[in-house]
C-alpha cells in the first residue's frame, strides 16, 4: 500500500530567497531615483498586471505574463533570466514550492503579488519623503492615501509605517507579509464584501491564517481602525449602512472568538494524560 502524498505547504521566505538569486536588488531599493529591476517588476505586476487578471476573472480564463529579468550583480556579471507568470483562474495551481530551471521562475500570479506588494513597500518611505502615496489598487479600493496622514496621526504611528501596514494587509493572503496586521484585513472586509454569510466565513479563515503566522487578532485596534475609517470616510460614502456593516463584522469577529475560546476550553477539559492529545492536519493553500 502507498503512502499518502503530502500536502503541499507554501514556503513565501523560501520564495523571496529563490527570487532574490534571480534579482539580488529586491532585497533593497536605496535610490528612489534609480530604479531596481525588481522595482520594475513590482510595479508592473500591481498596476499592469493585475487589471488584466481582474479582466481575464471576469471572462472566466486564464492569462500569463513574461518578464525579462537581467541584472548585474556584485562582481559586474550580467545575471539574464526570466519570470513567467500565471493566473488560476480556471486550472489549477502547481502544487509545489517555485524553482528556477535554466533561468526561468514559474509563478502564479498570487505568489508574484506577493513578492510584488514586499518590493513595493520599500519605495513607501521614499514616497512619504517625497510627498508622494500611491496606494496599490486593492489598498485603494478600502482606503483613500488622503486620508493616511489623518490616520497615523489619530494611530500615534510614523506615516510610512501605517502606509506599508495598510497595503500589506489589503493584500490577498496578505498574512505571509511582514508588515501585515489582522485587524486592518478584517476593516478592509467591509469594503470588499458585502455578502455576511461568506463575510463569516472569511473572518474565520483570515483571523486563523494570521494565527498561522504569529499575528494574533487585537479587537481594540481592530475597534480604533474601524471607527476612525467610519467617522473619516467622504460624506458622499457615509451612510446608515456603513455603521450597520462595522456593527455586523465586530458581531462575526466576536463570536468567532467567543466559540475558539470554548473549543479550546472543551480541548484541555477532555484531555486525560499527557499522552492524550490531538494534531491538527494543515490546511492548504491555493497560491
Amino acid at each position: 500500500m502507498s503512502e499518502p502524498k503530502l500536502k503541499f505547504v507554501f514556503d513565501f521566505e523560501k520564495l523571496k530567497q529563490t527570487f532574490g538569486e534571480l534579482c539580488p536588488d529586491f532585497k533593497e531599493e536605496p535610490d528612489y531615483e534609480r530604479a531596481t529591476v525588481s522595482r520594475r517588476f513590482a510595479q508592473e505586476v500591481i498596476f499592469t498586471y493585475s487589471k488584466e487578471a481582474a479582466a481575464a476573472k471576469s471572462k472566466k480564463k486564464d492569462v500569463s505574463w513574461s518578464m525579462r529579468l537581467d541584472v548585474e550583480n556584485e562582481s559586474g556579471t550580467t545575471i539574464r533570466s526570466e519570470v513567467k507568470i500565471q493566473t488560476h483562474w480556471v486550472r489549477e495551481p502547481p502544487q509545489n514550492q517555485p524553482f528556477v530551471m535554466r533561468g526561468l521562475l514559474l509563478l502564479s500570479f498570487k505568489q508574484a503579488s506577493l513578492l510584488a506588494v514586499e518590493k513595493y513597500c520599500q519605495l513607501v518611505p521614499h514616497q512619504v519623503k517625497r510627498g508622494e502615496l500611491v496606494l496599490t489598487p486593492l489598498a485603494g479600493a478600502v482606503f483613500s492615501k488622503f486620508e493616511m496622514p489623518q490616520l497615523a496621526k489619530a494611530l500615534g504611528e510614523p506615516l510610512d509605517e501605517v502606509v506599508v501596514a495598510v497595503i500589506s494587509s489589503c493584500q490577498t493572503d496578505g498574512y505571509y507579509l511582514e508588515h501585515s496586521r489582522c485587524h486592518i484585513a478584517l476593516v478592509a472586509l467591509i469594503k470588499t464584501v458585502s455578502d455576511l454569510k461568506m463575510r463569516a466565513s472569511i473572518v474565520k479563515k483570515t483571523i486563523k491564517m494570521y494565527k498561522l503566522h504569529g499575528k494574533d487578532f487585537d479587537m481594540d485596534k481592530f475597534k480604533v481602525w474601524s471607527t476612525f475609517l467610519r467617522k473619516s470616510a467622504p460624506a458622499k460614502r457615509r451612510c446608515d449602512s456603513d455603521g450597520d456593516d462595522y456593527d455586523k463584522l465586530v458581531e462575526q469577529v466576536l463570536a468567532f472568538n467567543i466559540n475558539s475560546k470554548e473549543e479550546s476550553r472543551k480541548q484541555k477539559v477532555s484531555m486525560k494524560c499527557a499522552a492524550n492529545f490531538q494534531v491538527q492536519k494543515s490546511g492548504t493553500e491555493k497560491i
